[in-house]
């Protein structure tokens, strides 16, 4: 492992050059050393999501014919009628409508507007306004809208209320008593009473006509009523909407300034005060003069902001001038994302929301999309000869957690991978903790198996995890996220929470999805207790060839996913006092382990071939026996490099497994070698937040264009993704050696272990409050510990018993 190490040495000359070693000081996390504001007095908008009743595709039994990408697909017109009192006539009036990629609108039999969207554009959901003032009148009045269905941006799975949000088949109006950007309390908004056709009927949208034989719409609730309607970008394009937040009370942001402008093109305009836009500037607002109206977009001037890290939020821009301001705003997880325009066949060269309009009102606030970025290319297309704004900045969104658990040592590349890990988990904790922040933004368990390794870690928190469990749970048979061993991974994903918060009364109401879990898991089985696979599932254990669709490896790996699953489902059911499924379960892990080992372990030897997952979860299950981790080793995990053509493929995901089981072989050097190596080459590469694939030889001009994932390559591919932050679990759990033995950490093992390092100090969050280490080679340890706890310290070949609270120090011998 020479090697390995000196190739951590190059990263770190590399990282110090690049200026990505920065002092303790200056937290990557903007949120780090906030305050907890107090919950933000935002009342909920009251307009609802609605469809045509009976003609819902996610409700229909074959809708898997319908998928949501298929454009050309379900694009009939819908026919939606309203009545509404007006008892006075306002000076303005604006209507406002989302959802359709197409729209006709009438009020009192008169068109207002026709809308349209191209929905080769990335957002399929997007706010449309007209002026309505004109068609008012006093009394009664009719609202009508012809629609066609839009499109989602993604979408994987999840409740059915996501399925339809992303299929696009929702509407939302409102009409406004104020000029636009102006938030007020509608006339009249889209709810359950409004009443829809999927016919349409001669006259239909005139005042007379006869609408008592049209069913009540279909309604999806408030738009802001539901923590569903706001997974997998559905509502990205809702950034237009008056008064919309679309964050749960939950969540807090804060406001962030540009760290640098670059890429600033004038053409024929001028800016003033630029460094606004980076800080609060004495000589005043940015402006833009722009006296050229017939410009171009490629004309149009515009400029990069760089955030200085990926954050999770949206642009947030505030005019300073009398009338309205176009601006054309492109987000970038990298800078090449954001400079580029479109998406192209593959989704590989396009930045992943497009370029999106932003309508900036006269003395207004507008919000760009909420989504993952670090760079924001913005171009001013058109407005008044002198366009000023107030501020130009980030609008960050996140979760309010104290970061209770904390490493430091003698290796700044170990503590820049730790903080980095910790800042990744902490950005996909939203409305639920998702995979990524850009994309899916969704719930996978998958994720949640690593993220809630570090979550516990870092922020004892249990709350967004135990949500997120919840909300996994399939309502009918089937697999968790539909994918067989994600079902395991729930399982197993339950138990490491439980180990870390021994929160009984949540473990207790998750009984029955517990067990509707395991049912769905048992109805796959053969005989001798493995999953093969009879109904031809795409299966997922990495993104690396022969481990994901159906392949031999991916179906040897779900069975020992299986396999633990149902073992640690033994442990649980025992806690709840349910001994007889608990027995049921015990055993039928060990029988699919037993199983999988007399099927498909090499009859030479005692490993699965070369590939270094399967063995890694091999010794996961059984790394108990000295000749396997010998084997293991020797054979497979001692190869493990990235640097010639036939080295394999290994996502960071599945690398936390790697690590583990390299450790779980006698070889944590050698592991923390690796993680030094991979992650800190991310880092090496600009990271700022832990991506969702890497390989370290993959090219380095442009390192987001060559991500490869999820079966394409490109921009789409995710540079701030949950399961990616495992290193921060690792290192508590290695160097620090701090793992609760029993659940809520009533018993605890602290094994400290410098791994060549001189000093490392940390802390680890518990329910009995923190545990604090100073381990230090010259001096030995010094250990906080909280009450009600037993701790067993092995350390300086001495293990020792400790029962109470209290200050301890150990000499190194």
């Amino acid at each position: 492992m020479l090697r390995l190490q000196r190739i951590s040495v190059m990263f770190l000359v590399l990282l110090t050059a690049c200026g990505w070693l920065r002092a303790q000081s200056v937290p990557l996390d903007p949120t780090k050393n906030l305050p907890v504001s107090a919950t933000p007095s935002h009342t909920l908008l009251p307009e609802e999501y609605v469809w045509t009743a009976d003609d819902v595709t996610v409700q229909r039994p074959d809708h898997g014919k319908y998928p949501w990408n298929r454009q050309d697909l379900r694009v009939e017109p819908h026919m939606f009628r309203a009545h509404f009192q007006v008892a006075v006539l306002p000076k303005a009036a604006t209507f406002y409508l989302a959802g359709p990629r197409e729209a006709h609108v009438f009020v009192n039999g008169r068109k207002l507007e026709d809308f349209y969207l191209n929905v080769d554009e990335p957002i399929g959901f997007h706010v449309f306004h007209a002026d309505a003032t004109s068609a008012l009148k006093l009394g009664d009045n009719v609202i009508a809208v012809e629609a066609v269905r839009g499109r989602g941006i993604v979408s994987g799975g999840g409740p059915l209320t996501t399925q339809q949000l992303t299929y696009g088949e929702v509407l939302v109006a409102k009409i406004v008593p104020a000029a636009f950007g102006v938030d007020s309390t509608a006339l009249v908004i889209s709810d359950h009473s409004w009443r829809s056709s999927a016919k349409a009927v001669g006259g239909w949208p005139q005042v007379a006509f006869d609408d008592s034989g049209w069913k009540p719409v279909e309604s999806l609730g408030p738009v802001e009523s539901d923590v569903d309607l706001r997974q997998w970008s559905a509502d990205a394009g809702m950034y237009g909407w008056p008064g919309y937040m679309g964050i749960s009370p939950a969540l807090r942001t804060f406001a962030l300034s540009a760290s640098t402008v670059s890429h600033v093109f004038t053409g024929r305009a001028s800016f003033l005060h630029l460094d606004a836009l980076t800080s609060v500037s004495e000589k005043g607002p940015f402006v833009v003069t722009n006296l050229n109206s017939t410009a171009t977009d490629a004309e149009a001037p515009s400029l990069l902001l760089d955030f200085g890290r990926e954050i999770a939020g949206r642009l947030l821009v505030e005019s300073a001038s009398s009338s309205t301001s176009i601006l054309s705003i492109a987000y970038g997880e990298s800078e090449i994302e954001a400079l580029a325009t479109g998406m192209s066949t593959g989704q590989q060269g396009g930045n992943y929301l497009g370029t999106n309009v932003l309508e900036v009102p006269a003395k207004g606030t507008v919000r760009g999309p909420k989504s993952g970025f670090r760079y924001v290319r913005i171009r001013f297309l058109r407005g008044a000869p002198i366009m000023s704004f107030k501020f130009i900045r980030a609008e960050g969104i996140y979760y309010p957690v104290t970061y209770a658990g904390s490493f430091e040592s003698s290796d700044p590349l170990l503590n820049r991978i730790w903080e980095t890990g910790a800042y990744t988990a902490h950005l996909c904790m939203q409305d639920g903790i998702w995979d990524a922040v850009k994309r899916d933004r969704g719930r996978w368990v998958g994720d949640l198996d690593v993220e809630g390794r570090v979550i516990s870690t870092v922020f004892g928190d249990s709350v967004l995890m135990q949500e997120t469990l919840r909300a996994l749970v399939p309502e009918g048979s089937g697999p968790v996220n539909g994918i067989a061993n994600y079902s395991a991974l729930w399982v197993t994903s339950l138990y490491n929470l439980f180990l870390h918060d021994g929160d009984r009364k949540f473990l207790a109401s998750e009984h029955d999805a517990l067990l509707h879990i395991l049912a769905n898991m048992d109805t796959g089985l053969d005989a001798d207790g493995l999953f093969m696979n009879g109904k031809h599932q795409w299966l997922f254990v990495d993104w690396s060839p022969g481990l994901y669709a159906m392949k031999r490896e991916a179906t040897i790996g779900t069975n020992m996913q299986y396999g633990l699953a149902y073992r640690e489902a033994g442990q649980l059911l025992m806690t709840l006092g349910d001994k007889a499924n608990s027995e049921k379960y015990r055993i039928q892990g060990e029988k699919t382990l037993d199983a999988v080992q007399n099927r498909f372990r090499d009859n030479d030897a005692l490993t699965y071939g070369s590939t270094w997952q399967l063995n890694a979860l091999a010794l996961r299950a059984d790394g108990n026996d000295p000749e396997m981790r010998k084997a293991v080793w020797l054979r497979v995990l001692s190869h493990v490099k990235q640097d010639a053509p036939m080295d394999q493929v290994v996502s960071p995901y599945f690398n936390l497994t790697v690590l583990d089981a390299m450790a779980k072989a006698d070889h944590k050097q050698e592991a923390l070698d690796w993680l030094r190596t991979y992650w800190g080459g991310m880092l090496a590469e600009g990271a700022t937040s832990f991506w969702e694939s890497y390989d370290l030889r993959w090219p380095k001009s442009n390192p987001h264009l060559s991500m490869q994932a999820d079966g394409t390559s490109g921009y789409f591919v995710s540079m701030a993704h949950g399961w990616s932050s495992g290193p921060t679990a690792w290192l508590t759990e290695n160097v620090l050696g701090i793992t609760p033995t029993s659940p809520g950490y009533a018993t605890v093992d602290i094994r400290p272990d410098l791994l060549g390092l001189e000093y490392a100090n940390g802390s680890v969050p518990t329910p009995h409050g923190a545990i604090v280490i100073h381990i230090d080679r010259q001096k030995g340890i010094e250990l906080d510990l909280p009450s009600d706890l037993q701790a067993t310290v092995v350390y300086g070949g001495h293990t020792r018993s400790l029962s109470r609270a209290g200050h301890y120090a150990f000499a190194p011998n």
